[in-house]
């Protein structure tokens, strides 16, 4: 089995090379999540986190689709349900080459592979409360729906909690499937994600992400970013750091760590 630390190094190796690509086409790239979290409270990795996650604003999330859609790296790939991909995920992913993965002796963590970096869009929301508790709602149906479809698939990964997925499953349980596709789901979400582009006054954030409504912020908090040290690089990450990380984290962030620890390698789950 491959160590967090050899993980965690193939995915920088990987991330250096979406940055420096994107970099030329002018696409900014945030840390998101855990990610965050290790920039600002080890200067690099979160020593037991064996993924990453970035994000974009949608006008450069369209353009990194279609970019990363094309072979542009020897080791890594991106998955996207737009190509076809059996990814089960609204979001891309960027996941180890089959040759790459056996060379360097690495696990699988889902049905595709080795899924490394999670590439999530930052959207806009609604500025009122009852405006963002509507679209939340909305989106939260339209993802129950969608992720029964997932449910079953062995070995992807899974964001939702437990609890979640017993709903999903119960959804699951009325046959409800039967009448849509993951992927017509996956579109009527994207009309929902874009809706507000352009509007000045609204809110933004990775809605599609693990954390749901927590990851939405005042504009702001994400703003144009500020650059933080991340292992031998300087990455982006949100404008108001602080703010983000104790929404979804806690005021005491900083001083604690998690009961359990995430993984996606069932042998390295700690807690």
């Amino acid at each position: 089995m491959s160590s967090i630390s050899q993980i965690q190094q193939i995915e920088l190796s990987a991330l250096k090379q979406i940055l420096k690509i994107a970099d030329k086409n002018g696409i900014r790239i945030f840390l998101r999540g855990g990610s965050v979290m290790g920039a600002v409270k080890y200067g690099g990795f979160v020593p037991w986190d064996d993924d990453m996650d970035i994000a974009m604003y949608r006008e450069d999330y369209e353009k990194f689709i279609k970019i990363f859609s094309k072979e542009w790296s020897e080791d890594f790939w991106m998955a996207s349900y737009r190509n076809g991909d059996a990814i089960h995920a609204y979001f891309p992913r960027i996941l180890v080459k089959e040759s790459f993965r056996r060379e360097m002796k690495l696990p699988q963590n889902n049905h595709l592979g080795f899924s490394i970096i999670d590439v999530l869009p930052i959207d806009r929301a609604p500025s009122s409360r009852i405006g963002r508790w509507f679209y939340k709602v909305h989106i939260g149906i339209l993802r129950a729906l969608g992720a029964v479809w997932t449910l079953d698939i062995k070995d992807t990964v899974m964001i939702h909690s437990p609890r979640k997925q017993k709903i999903i499953r119960f959804i699951k349980n009325l046959g409800v499937q039967k009448f849509y596709t993951q992927n017509q789901v996956y579109e009527r979400l994207d009309k929902i994600y874009t809706a507000r582009e352009g509007q000045k006054k609204a809110w933004s954030g990775t809605i599609t992400g693990s954390l749901f409504d927590k990851e939405l912020f005042p504009k702001a908090v994400f703003g144009n970013g500020v650059y933080l040290q991340f292992e031998d690089i300087r990455v982006l990450v949100p404008a108001e750091f602080d703010s983000y990380l104790k929404q979804l984290y806690g005021e005491n962030y900083a001083n604690e760590e998690p009961n359990n620890k995430k993984s996606h390698l069932k042998s390295n789950r700690i807690g």
